[in-house]
């Protein structure tokens, strides 16, 4: 399921509301002042995205109270902040996609990363929503992993599916199937697509606030943990039939 609450489907921020609401943390999401850090799609997963709102909860019980009464979210750490606090202004944000090994030639598909490096217009890698193209990729990083390519992207911020349009462009480069001259080209602003990465192997893995965050694991999060085996590697059994699917 996405993040981002909708009218009458299921997601992330409405699993989290609702749960807050039965345990007695927040009356209404406007008095509590509810935001997310990061806003992802539906079959993207997320490690260390970052909720905020105002309770008067103890601290102590607030995530094994949420724990119990969310049987498909995690919750392990929280901090507090000042009213002032805003979510959004993030100092960095980690994507991890688990990319196919099969056929992928890894030294192209590094290449490629480093071309989105920096500062650039990322026009031709988003779904356009109005605002400035204009993005800074921080670090875009490719390493073996077990049974899969780590593609670690970190940035301040991110369009909407640029993740997964960068990663579609590495792979069409490590299989052999476009240029580094092509996404080059259409990275200065020349019109061309290379396809949308599938949203399954995508993780968000954290939002970096500079906050220290006191980390529990009650017993309800360890059975979740043990239930749903989430770690960064979790998404791998995907990987086969997914294979070669760029939409």
């Amino acid at each position: 399921m996405g993040s981002q609450r909708q009218p009458g489907v299921r997601t992330v921020e409405s699993e989290m509301i609702d749960a807050l609401r039965r345990i007695g943390a927040i009356e209404s999401v406007t008095a509590s002042r509810f935001r997310f850090a990061s806003r992802t799609d539906r079959g993207v997963s997320a490690l260390g995205n970052v909720a905020v709102f105002a309770t008067s909860f103890d601290r102590r019980a607030l995530l094994q109270a949420l724990n119990a009464e969310s049987p498909d979210v995690l919750y392990y750490a929280y901090a507090e902040v000042p009213e002032s606090f805003s979510p959004r202004r993030a100092r960095q944000r980690w994507y991890r996609y688990l990319m196919p090994c099969e056929g992928l030639d890894l030294e192209a598909a590094r290449e490629c990363a480093s071309l989105f490096e920096g500062r650039h217009d990322f026009k031709g890698f988003c779904k356009p929503d109005g605002r400035s193209t204009v993005r800074t990729i921080d670090s875009f990083t490719i390493t073996p992993g077990d049974g899969a390519y780590l593609a670690d992207v970190r940035g301040r911020e991110f369009l909407r599916n640029m993740v997964r349009r960068m990663v579609a462009a590495i792979m069409e480069v490590g299989l052999g199937r476009a240029s580094l001259d092509d996404v080059s080209a259409v990275l200065e602003g020349e019109d061309g697509c290379f396809g949308l990465a599938p949203p399954e192997q995508l993780i968000l893995m954290d939002v970096d606030h500079g906050l220290k965050f006191e980390v529990t694991y009650p017993p309800t999060l360890r059975r979740k943990v043990d239930a749903y085996r989430i770690d960064a590697l979790s998404r791998c059994a995907f990987i086969e039939g997914l294979r070669g699917r760029l939409i």
